[in-house]
């Protein structure tokens, strides 16, 4: 099988600083299963769940005169079950698995961190596993959050009957929705400290209001945090820019690979490609079904294709919030509060989670991993939903 050259890469607009942030990424210890066919397009049998983990980040910047930490997203409240009415539906009728343990608040706590010393959280939108419950945070903490926000849900509910976040959730927090005036990385953007160290990226696909956060970890690196602009890595690798390579690294693939591992392996299964194609073309794409996650498809895909040029670049590493392979390669806050991950690149850690996506595909055509958790759990009990009598213990159906 012969090799493939890469396309080169488009040039991208990165601008120069040499102030960074401190990165911390944080296990929320949400866990959920979910059907692919409301992610991903075309199916491939033995791949109709999507195991979802979800990360966030804790970001610390040396100001002038203060030390700032804000947080990237939020994970999930704990109590799923009181969110909105709005996010109730989304949870009962689309979500068929999900067990939470603790709430980002209790992690940041459990691990030393006060919340008095948070500036902000940075919502990357609007969907429950990813706001947390902003009631557990002090006033004096505010909520950033994207294009259309503010217009769309707030107030929240009760007050906005048609609001997905509780009134709760808002009340006392200062929020803010900048305006994103620049370019980066060919995305609309805005300079949060106003000295390089962290952008906002307005992606827009997924959900009103859709951000992104480009962090500078070195003077010349990035962790993109991609929130859910993107669900599966499959969908937005393997590309003409970052070929799947002939034999793939088995220090990513689960022992049930041989050694060296051909990527025909995983080329067989490719449902959009065939031959060399299925090499330089992504697993799949945007789910256009009814009842999609993806509010706004087309554009989603948009904005999908642009991070083919920034995962290809040596210099960005994508952690999408749901990545399962993070999880098992990151230094994590849970473990360790002290750890951070700026030195991202020395430690290699982006090539070896790079196709660690492949794992999940089908093994004998049977599922390549087992559900990370089976039903909706509320205080270690099993529930149901209906849209008659919303959540219930099982045991009284």
């Amino acid at each position: 099988m012969e090799s493939i050259k890469a396309k080169p890469i488009p040039a991208l607009e990165l601008p120069n600083s040499q102030k960074i942030v401190r990165v911390r990424a944080i296990d929320t210890t949400t866990r959920m299963a979910c059907d692919a066919r409301a992610f991903v397009q075309p199916q491939i049998k033995g791949h109709e769940k999507l195991n979802f983990k979800t990360m966030c980040f804790l970001i610390e910047h040396e100001g002038k005169s203060v030390t700032e930490h804000i947080l990237f997203d939020c994970g999930s409240r704990t109590d799923f079950w009181n969110g909105s009415p709005q996010t109730q539906r989304m949870i009962g009728g689309h979500v068929p698995a999900v067990d939470i343990k603790y709430g980002v608040d209790e992690i940041l706590t459990q691990g030393g961190f006060d919340l008095a010393d948070l500036k902000a959280i940075i919502w990357s939108h609007w969907h429950w596993d990813h706001i947390g419950d902003g009631s557990k945070f002090p006033a004096s903490t505010d909520i950033v959050v994207g294009p259309g926000f503010t217009r769309n849900f707030v107030p929240g509910w009760p007050e906005n009957p048609n609001s997905f976040v509780l009134a709760s959730d808002l009340e006392g927090h200062v929020i803010h929705e900048p305006e994103f005036a620049l370019t980066v990385a060919g995305f609309p953007a805005v300079d949060y400290f106003g000295d390089g160290s962290f952008y906002l990226l307005d992606v827009p696909g997924h959900a009103i209001g859709h951000i992104c956060g480009l962090a500078r970890t070195t003077p010349d690196t990035f962790v993109f945090m991609g929130g859910d602009c993107c669900h599966y890595a499959g969908m937005f690798r393997p590309t003409e820019y970052l070929p799947l390579p002939r034999e793939i690294p088995t220090q990513t693939l689960d022992a049930y690979y041989p050694c060296p591992c051909p990527c025909s392996a995983f080329t067989q299964q490719h449902p959009r490609a065939t031959g060399a194609d299925a090499r330089t073309k992504t697993f799949y794409e945007v789910s256009r079904e009814v009842g999609s996650a993806y509010s706004f498809g087309d554009i989603a895909q948009q904005s999908i294709d642009k991070l083919q040029a920034l995962d290809a670049h040596p210099d960005i590493f994508i952690c999408l919030a749901h990545d399962e392979i993070l999880f098992n390669t990151l230094p994590l806050f849970n473990d360790d509060p002290t750890k951070d991950i700026n030195c991202w690149k020395d430690r290699g850690h982006k090539e070896y989670c790079r196709w660690g996506f492949l794992n999940q595909l089908p093994k004998d055509k049977k599922p390549g991993q087992k559900p990370l958790v089976v039903g909706l759990w509320r205080e270690g009990k099993r529930i149901t939903w209906s849209k008659e009598e919303g959540f219930v213990d099982a045991a009284t159906e």
